[in-house]
């Protein structure tokens, strides 16, 4: 399939809850908490350990592990490690940097794989504009650009993910003055953007909760995603696409308070088949009525 990330095991056993992650021929293993796994963590890390290096050959010093315990409300996740180990994967004609030590995530989200293919040989197709909202590394900027969008913008609050993205960028060869990476709060950058700015492409992919310092209120995505959508509608072009996604399990998009009705949700084609769990992310398609 033209990748070096997959998710090679997804919880499959309950005596194992854990993802396994593959980048390369390195493990990034997360072990998810629940009721009985804080108390034998050490012993789930030594068993799939020791699977891992049986059946894949990969020894500890390429195994990396974490733990995903519950988030209280809004909770953020910090940073874990402070050793910058990154290295280069290739998805399709694509290379991104990761990091599978520093942060609990690792620069790329693989349940997106699907969905990044789509903007490849579909959504960016024809498009001149793409803006990037919650953008994280900014994957899908790097997508759209490499499928023909000449100028993308992408927004997140972390200056970290930022420099992250302009890497990503200079790593594929595109040119810094047309695709951009701005530090803002979402939410205030689609407050106060110029009414001319319009976008053939938006993608939006918020956090479920977020509580930063940098932000005046905690936001909600089940609360606050009408105001992203129809902020957003303001400014893309009338055959313009939104690409609206999110990872709350319990969403429930409010169609009576979305500006359009031309909305499909398109979930099912973009979870990859290494996702035992349909329910990882929800997404979908918004264009004007």
């Amino acid at each position: 399939n033209k990748i070096d990330a997959y998710r090679l095991y997804d919880r499959e056993l309950q005596q194992f809850p854990a993802a396994i992650d593959i980048y390369l021929k390195k493990a990034h293993i997360q072990i998810y908490e629940n009721d009985s796994t804080e108390a034998k963590e050490d012993l789930l890390i030594e068993q799939i350990g020791l699977a891992v290096e049986k059946v894949l050959g990969l020894s500890k010093k390429d195994q990396y592990y974490k733990s995903r315990r519950r988030q209280k409300e809004g909770a953020q996740y910090e940073k874990v490690a402070s050793e910058k180990e990154r290295f280069v994967i290739r998805e399709n004609d694509v290379k991104l940097i990761v990091n599978l030590k520093d942060y609990l995530d690792t620069g790329i989200f693989l349940d997106h794989r699907k969905t990044r293919t789509l903007v490849k040989n579909e959504f960016a197709i024809g498009k001149e504009r793409m803006l990037n909202l919650f953008s994280y590394t900014s994957s899908f900027s790097v997508v759209a650009a490499k499928a023909g969008v000449r100028y993308t913008t992408s927004v997140d609050m972390s200056n970290t993910y930022c420099d992250w993205s302009r890497d990503n960028f200079q790593l594929n060869g595109l040119e810094k003055f047309n695709h951009i990476a701005i530090r803002e709060n979402v939410q205030f950058f689609l407050e106060n953007m110029k009414q001319n700015w319009r976008f053939d492409l938006i993608v939006i992919d918020p956090p479920t909760f977020s509580r930063s310092k940098k932000m005046p209120v905690p936001f909600d995505v089940q609360k606050d995603h009408p105001f992203l959508i129809n902020h957003c509608l303001d400014h893309l072009n009338q055959d313009g696409i939104i690409i609206f996604s999110n990872n709350f399990q319990k969403f429930k998009l409010n169609g009576d308070a979305i500006n359009t009705d031309n909305v499909r949700d398109i979930t099912a084609d973009t979870i990859p088949e290494d996702f035992r769990n349909d329910k990882i992310h929800k997404c979908y398609l918004i264009k004007h009525s």
